[in-house]
């Protein structure tokens, strides 16, 4: 059985799950008038799906499809995740009569921009090699 190395990936999936969870908790509260504290249940959900989801990516390609883990997929799997969000906000909007939100777009983009680059900048050893 592989094991799984722990880096960057897993870290900021593990955070990101628990934001998540934080987040679903604290919806069950009484609402504040707060506009940032409204921003923040609103936008970071999408945050943490996006970190989390990544790193499930990451698992189900080492795992699962039983192949190495390269930066050229990782790079691919971010890309995929932020697509993916990008056609969730539209579907909403389209079919669900939910506005558009830009503030969802951005959280994710951010999301997947610090996905992709914190195991570049912390060099950790999770990439077999570069290619």
């Amino acid at each position: 059985m592989k094991k799984i190395k722990f880096g960057s990936i897993e870290i900021l999936g593990c955070t990101g799950g628990l934001v998540w969870l934080a987040i679903v908790l604290l919806r069950r509260l009484p609402p504040s008038e707060s506009s940032i504290y409204l921003l923040f249940l609103g936008i970071l959900p999408n945050l943490g799906v996006a970190w989390t989801a990544a790193m499930l990516g990451k698992w189900n390609i080492i795992f699962v499809c039983e192949q190495i883990y390269t930066i050229k997929k990782h790079l691919i799997l971010c890309l995929t995740i932020f697509a993916l969000a990008i056609l969730s906000e539209f579907i909403y909007d389209s079919f669900f009569n939910s506005p558009l939100d830009f503030n969802d777009i951005l959280i994710t983009s951010t999301a997947q921009l610090i996905m992709f680059f914190a195991p570049i900048a912390l060099k950790d050893k999770q990439f077999k090699n570069y290619s």
